[in-house]
């Protein structure tokens, strides 16, 4: 009887979200979602308003999330499994909104100014009244509807300080114009106070909106900028179709300075494509026959045809942008200590501001009393923040994106700060990885038999030995018999069988000793004796010859371990090469601690091994081999040019074709952790000082006390200087 329970399916979508304003809103969400059956991730990002979910559909439905987040006060604009159709959802949100406070700013304004002059011109106390209450009434109506969606939610956010601060105030002058003979001639009704509150608190808003889309910028214009057609080839002509109508398959014809509509390969044709979309690179890249192009970036010189090979949601640039939206949105454990004091600061606020009400009551009037309750609420900013770590991480990330290197995730940002080693693969890393066969060593059997073979064994293979080898038989016009079956032993080599049972190993000289194939008498003395990389092979068996590969170091390498070291990090090579070709790199990079012929469990023991004496570990790699040590690292760094699984296992990707982006990723994450600090700093400080000076604490010693339109203007002010500080990213020199 099988007791295996079924597999869960996960379903990823990202969900666009208004009415999301502030930490508070965030932690409602994330908190009502993740209790829901079947819901098994959610992390909501601030900047773009959006939710990223991951559930099983078999226990939640789309119909049932977005049920939950109308009962929560929000509501989901739409559900959608790409993010690019996300983004434009959202930015259209925030578009309509900045558009929206903008008009309320300056209707408030032309309203203020009129309240103002009330001092010097004698009008109706109910003309001021009708006017004020236009003001609170229509210019602040968002802010009012969101304390009512929040009521009914039965919780509080940066809605509910805004309405209770400004509907104080208007409520007061209300009562003292209605009913003057109530209170004495001294009290007055501060109408201009209202109108100023929601002028100052609506500029700031569109401010942050502004800035919100500007940070937006670096993830959005990569798929902005994205060609709507392409020139698909049919019975010997050209078509235009819309992108959404290419399928896989289909042949497309690029010409000069047109973008790649969709992924593909090329089939006829040469020309220079600009990737600098994709890698950061600025010299372009020759393609012919075979290469691979991709979406969005431009053709520069001569004509191409290619075979799509990846549409849609399917090609890289579309990757890309999920991957930097999901880190963005991924949580880090700073954010999630801002998270928690944001959800007690809002009834902190309301409770300081009653407190404050009362003392002054007690001690002086309803007037003033009424002020300090209006600025104290007014004053504080839960948004400054809420946005202090997710708007850094997110213009941070795009600009990461920006300059050819993907980072997976916010943790990356606060470990990667205390990187002491940084643990380099050879092959393929710190070498170029295009390895050329050097020499053939048959073993009793000529050279074409001995390539045959060893071609057989290597044709299914992705290692850059088997791509080497491949390479070379082109030129010997062989047909080698396909493998009925191979077994990859990662780090160490490759089993293919062949007809009638026969058995081809290809492997290192390390390994055949762990298999116990003997080496004949001289061999092993002549295998100390060859430069390069060695591919030994055996028949069923028995040994029958070795294929010497050269490579040749990346031209970046030298400077790349000089930066590191000037950054007081140690760096370390660990290959499962031979001994002597490891060391010769490592002497030409003057790098001192160096490990040869490890295994992939070796190269991990090795990360164990640093860690333990307290180190915190990068690994840089590419291969199968590596995703084993890129797993257990503090960061594993990858490059896009190695295999999926070393980029799946890796914290960050680098998309271009060097390792000089390394040290430019430490650095640009060492910055983007800098402005996160000075963000919490600045919220925090505020937060601290401007509170207790709005509630009175800084009056019987310096008579100071805040008016609530200086509130309201010194709380948008917190938010957007939050906003700007971290733009500077897009423009610090890394």
């Amino acid at each position: 009887m099988d007791n295996a329970l079924p597999a869960i399916k996960i379903k990823k979508v990202v969900i666009p979200l208004e009415g999301v304003h502030c930490a508070s809103c965030v932690a409602r969400v994330e908190s009502g979602l993740a209790g829901m059956p079947g819901v098994m991730r959610v992390s909501v990002h601030l900047p773009s308003r959006t939710a990223f979910l991951s559930y099983d559909p078999g226990l939640a439905t789309t119909d049932a999330i977005t049920r939950k987040i109308a009962e929560m006060g929000y509501k989901a604009l739409a559900v959608s499994e790409s993010p690019a159709k996300a983004e434009n959802i959202a930015g259209a949100e925030l578009e309509r909104e900045k558009n929206m406070f903008f008009k309320k700013f300056l209707v408030s304004l032309v309203i203020t100014c009129f309240l103002l002059l009330g001092g010097v011109y004698d009008f109706s106390p109910y003309t001021m009244m009708m006017a004020a209450a236009f003001v609170w009434g229509w210019c602040g109506f968002h802010f009012h509807a969101g304390m009512l969606r929040s009521l009914k939610a039965r919780a509080a956010d940066m809605n509910t300080l805004v309405s209770l601060s400004t509907g104080a105030t208007f409520f007061y002058g209300v009562f003292i114009t209605l009913f003057p003979g109530v209170m004495s001639m001294s009290y007055h009704a501060q109408w201009h106070e209202v109108a100023m509150l929601v002028t100052f608190i609506n500029l700031g808003r569109w401010l942050e909106a502004r800035s919100k889309s500007k940070a937006a910028d670096a993830v959005t214009n990569l798929f902005k900028i994205a060609p709507k057609f392409a020139r698909r080839v049919k019975d010997g002509k050209e078509e235009l179709f819309p992108i959404d109508e290419i399928l896989p398959g289909d042949v497309i014809a690029l010409r000069p300075g047109e973008q790649v509509p969709v992924d593909g390969a090329v089939l006829n044709g040469v020309s220079a494509i600009d990737e600098a979309l994709l890698t950061g690179e600025a010299q372009p890249q020759e393609k012919s026959p075979g290469s691979k192009v991709y979406a969005g970036t431009i053709n520069k010189t001569g004509a191409l045809e290619f075979s799509a090979t990846s549409v849609g949601e399917d090609m890289v640039l579309m990757k890309i942008i999920k991957a930097v939206e999901e880190s963005q949105a991924a949580k880090s454990s700073v954010q999630h200590l801002v998270d928690r004091i944001s959800a007690w600061f809002v009834p902190f606020v309301l409770l300081t501001a009653v407190t404050a009400l009362g003392f002054w009551l007690y001690y002086t009037d309803v007037s003033r009393a009424v002020n300090v309750f209006a600025a104290v609420l007014a004053v504080a900013c839960p948004c400054a923040m809420g946005l202090a770590v997710p708007m850094a991480v997110a213009i941070g990330f795009g600009r990461a994106a920006g300059l050819g290197m993907l980072i997976n995730n916010g943790d990356v940002l606060e470990r990667i700060s205390k990187v002491d080693v940084v643990i380099f693969d050879k092959t393929g890393t710190i070498t170029e990885g295009r390895l050329k066969v050097s020499k053939l060593r048959p073993w009793k059997l000529t050279e074409k038999e001995f390539l045959t073979l060893l071609l057989s064994a290597e044709s299914k293979s992705e290692h850059p030995f088997a791509e080497a080898v491949r390479l070379y038989a082109a030129g010997w016009n062989i047909a080698c018999e396909a493998p009925s079956a191979i077994e990859v032993v990662p780090g160490k080599g490759i089993f293919a069988r062949l007809a009638k049972d026969r058995v081809i190993t290809a492997g290192s000289p390390k390994w055949f000793a762990e298999e116990g194939i003997a080496l004949p008498d001289g061999i092993q003395g002549e295998l100390r004796e060859v430069d390069g990389s060695l591919l030994l092979l055996a028949d069923s068996g028995r040994f029958i010859g070795y294929a010497a590969l050269s490579d040749s170091m990346r031209p970046e390498a030298p400077a790349l371990v000089k930066e590191l070291v000037a950054m007081g990090i140690a760096p370390v090579i660990a290959s499962g090469d031979r001994r002597a070709a490891v060391e010769a790199v490592a002497k030409a990079l003057d790098i001192s601690e160096f490990y040869a012929e490890v295994f992939p469990e070796e190269k991990k023991q090795i990360v164990l091994r640093h860690k333990a004496l307290g180190m915190k570990v990068a690994v840089v790699g590419d291969g199968f081999n590596d995703a084993a040590a890129l797993a257990e690292a503090d960061i594993g760094i990858a490059l896009r040019s190695g295999t999926d699984i070393a980029v799946k296992a890796s914290d960050i990707t680098l998309m271009h074709s060097g390792i000089a982006g390394v040290a430019q990723a430490i650095k640009l994450s060492k910055v983007i952790r800098r402005v996160i600090m000075e963000n919490l700093l600045w919220a925090f400080a505020y937060n601290l000082i401007l509170i207790p000076l709005a509630a009175g604490v800084f009056y019987p010693g310096f008579g100071v006390v805040l008016p609530p339109y200086f509130a309201g203007g010194a709380m948008a002010l917190s938010s957007v200087s939050v906003v700007m500080n971290s733009l500077r990213l897009k423009r610090m020199k890394i």
